[in-house]
């Protein structure tokens, strides 16, 4: 049997309905895109057999992986390493992808045949309403989120795919991003390859503080210029307010301001211990990501808000 061309990968986390849903919209016939022309990898952290057996039972063409259990990061990794396909076109298992988002990728591939990714448009079709609930939305392209983004194999795979070393959902995709852009890869913008993102309940102030510290490492390795800790707090309540500010006032807005108290409190209290250990992994900062750093007019938090 040839190869596909194209090979969905689906990192999962014992989130069987909305994977349910996702994998719905990837069957064969539910895209525009011919079912010879692509495969779906699931590669599964859960720590349950309910996945393995939503695939056996209604998702049979896909494929199920065990994943390695160290984090997103990873277990995109350990997808990608598993997939057939020349180009590899990730997305989450809480997305609903569009009829013709395969078929847009396809598309821009033939009138880019010489680039090496992609990246389509992530939407919240339902919105927020408020401030406690978000999703990881991209209109305009530049963020490069993980969510929804094809890269061709060959390439993925001579950069080192995912830093492992990023065991939390957060800032992953970012230094992927950079990595490219630091070998030359531009990715097009694809509006028309679209994936829906619905909403889902922010976790609370300590467990959002806590995915600081991928932001931590993440600056360390860029060699963003000191003094780190203040930048990212600020940065930080500035999104936060913003979003508080910019959605209908109620009960959700205070709890809000309160989760970030929290967040900003576990930043303040963890932030030296994360940025030695980031320290000693890179003692010496690359010239090359100072400048990529200095010549980023935004924050990194504000671009890769919507932890996953």
């Amino acid at each position: 049997m040839s190869a596909p061309r194209w090979s969905v990968v689906i990192p999962t986390f014992d989130r069987v309905e909305t994977l349910g849903v996702c994998l719905a919209r990837l069957a064969p016939g539910a895209q525009t895109l011919a079912p010879e022309e692509y495969e779906v990898i699931v590669t599964d952290d859960g720590r349950r057999d309910a996945t393995r057996t939503l695939l056996a039972l209604k998702f049979p063409w896909a494929r199920w992986l065990a994943g390695p259990a160290r984090g997103p990061a990873a277990n995109r990794n350990n997808g990608a390493a598993a997939a057939r396909g020349e180009w590899l076109v990730f997305t989450d298992d809480d997305t609903v992808p569009s009829r013709g988002w395969l078929s847009a990728y396809a598309a821009a591939n033939a009138s880019h045949p010489e680039v090496d990714a992609l990246e389509g448009r992530t939407t919240c079709a339902a919105g927020f309403g408020t401030p406690m609930y978000y999703a990881p939305v991209n209109e305009t392209g530049g963020l490069f989120w993980s969510c929804n983004i094809a890269v061709r194999a060959s390439r993925f795979r001579a950069i080192g795919g995912f830093d492992e070393g990023f065991t939390l959902a957060h800032m992953e995709d970012q230094d992927l991003r950079e990595r490219l852009l630091a070998a030359g890869v531009r990715f097009p913008w694809v509006p028309e390859a679209v994936v829906d993102h619905p909403p889902r309940r922010q976790p609370s102030g300590a467990r959002l503080g806590a995915l600081r510290a991928a932001e931590v490492r993440y600056l360390v390795k860029r060699g963003a210029p000191e003094p780190l800790k203040w930048r990212l707090m600020r940065s930080i309540a500035s999104l936060r307010i913003g979003v508080v500010r910019a959605l209908p006032l109620g009960i959700d807005s205070g709890r809000a301001l309160v989760s970030l108290a929290q967040e900003l409190w576990t930043v303040q209290r963890h932030f030296g211990a994360w940025e030695r250990a980031a320290r000693a992994e890179f003692p010496v900062p690359d010239p090359l990501r100072v400048a990529q750093m200095k010549s980023h007019a935004s924050s990194p938090t504000a671009r890769s808000e919507g932890t996953r």
